[in-house]
């Protein structure tokens, strides 16, 4: 490399190097104007005021540095004169004069702090609506430990009888449905140098986290079509938690089309209402995609109606959710459907367990049930069946 060149690589060095220098000395002096919450005095100002100017000289120097140009191989004179010495006239003739340069980068400024960086407010993940709040469940919470049991009887059944006759004996049948609480919960450790060179950042953000994944665990949950899942080893597990639709998925309305038609869907609401269910919190969940192409499905050619319309169908509310799965579409009135979670969440920030390595473990733990009063409350719709669990997988979930 030549002299030159190695030299002016050595200056912009230097001239970064006094940049930052002159840059850490100004936020000094800010940071004591902002303790002590006070103007810059007199000297400081002079040596701010000294300090900038030094720092703009720095940044014109570092901008004029150019390299020299490069050595030319052949003289242009030289060029010229073979030119006019030939025999025949040389007509038009252009030079062009190229030197060699090495172009200051932005890269060679990565990390200097010479280019400003402006933070912005945190990202968080994206996350689909829940909404097992919002379609008329009854949840509630601080429920005492143990479990819940809810009585029932069947139907006495009568009889026309003869002047005379005997009438044969009746009973009433009783039963229980009774459901125990199932554990939920998550576990986040964390070094203790990312929770304090993050300056409490990481700190909030697994607090606002750590709640938000156990909401979408239990939306999830209520509104699963399938009583096993994949976990994240790939391995398929029995689901100790879910709703009504992995129940009425054993006997769907199958719809002709992968969109259903109003007739399909007056169908499924018609045998809610046919066992004898009494309509108070009754909804539609599907994914928005299924939305979407109901939203577009015209009721009929004339009218120019869609069978979704202002969030409805057939005046019912409609609600989205990709736990459903794509192309189910559930109805059913959710004010037979019980959950509640029981005792208090737990968080729990351990700074010992992981000691050794110097780590916090964030363990937040719940406890969490949910029982279908009524199967007949819920139908679901779909284009294929979805595979179905055994009875002896529903009883260990």
């Amino acid at each position: 490399m030549p002299k030159d060149k190695k030299k002016n690589k050595v200056n912009v060095r230097e001239l970064v190097n006094r940049y930052q220098e002159n840059c850490a000395r100004i936020q000094e002096i800010a940071d004591a104007c902002e303790r002590e919450q006070r103007e810059r005095n007199e000297i400081e100002e002079q040596e701010y005021r000294r300090l900038c100017r030094e720092n703009e000289i720095l940044r014109m120097k570092m901008q004029a540095i150019e390299m020299p140009l490069a050595t030319v191989q052949v003289s242009p004179t030289a060029h010229l004169r073979e030119a006019v010495s030939r025999p025949t006239p040389p007509g038009k003739m252009s030079f062009t004069l190229m030197r060699e340069t090495a172009l200051m980068t932005t890269e060679g400024l990565e990390g200097t702090g010479i280019i400003p960086v402006a933070e912005q407010e945190m990202l968080k993940p994206l996350r689909a609506g829940l909404i097992y709040d919002k379609v008329g469940i009854n949840i509630r919470t601080g429920l005492a430990a143990g479990s819940l049991r809810w009585p029932r009887h069947g139907k006495a059944i009568g009889q026309f009888a003869d002047e005379g006759e005997r009438l044969t004996d009746s009973k009433v049948d009783f039963d229980k449905l009774s459901v125990t609480p199932r554990r939920l919960g998550i576990a986040i450790p964390v070094t203790r140098e990312d929770l304090d060179s993050s300056q409490g950042v990481v700190e909030n953000v697994i607090r606002e986290e750590m709640p938000a994944a156990i909401a979408d665990l239990v939306n999830d949950a209520m509104f699963t079509t399938s009583g096993t899942f994949v976990n994240k080893d790939g391995a398929t597990k029995t689901r100790k938690v879910f709703g009504p639709f992995v129940a009425a998925a054993k006997d769907p309305v199958l719809f002709a089309g992968e969109v259903p038609t109003r007739r399909e869907l007056l169908k499924m609401k018609s045998r809610v209402i046919a066992s004898g269910i009494k309509l108070t919190h009754p909804c539609w969940v599907m994914t928005e995609n299924m939305k979407a192409e109901l939203e577009d499905t015209k009721v009929d050619v004339g009218s120019g109606r869609f069978v979704c319309e202002n969030d409805t169908v057939l005046g019912y509310p409609v609600f989205v959710t990709p736990a459903i799965g794509e192309g189910n579409v559930g109805f059913g009135d959710w004010s037979y459907q019980a959950a509640g979670f029981f005792g208090d969440m737990s968080l729990i920030v351990d700074p010992y367990t992981l000691a050794r390595e110097n780590a916090t473990d964030f363990v937040l733990n719940g406890y969490f049930a949910t029982a279908t009063l009524y199967d007949e409350a819920f139908v679901l719709g779909c284009h294929k069946a979805p595979a179905q669990t055994t009875d002896e997988e529903n009883k260990t979930a």
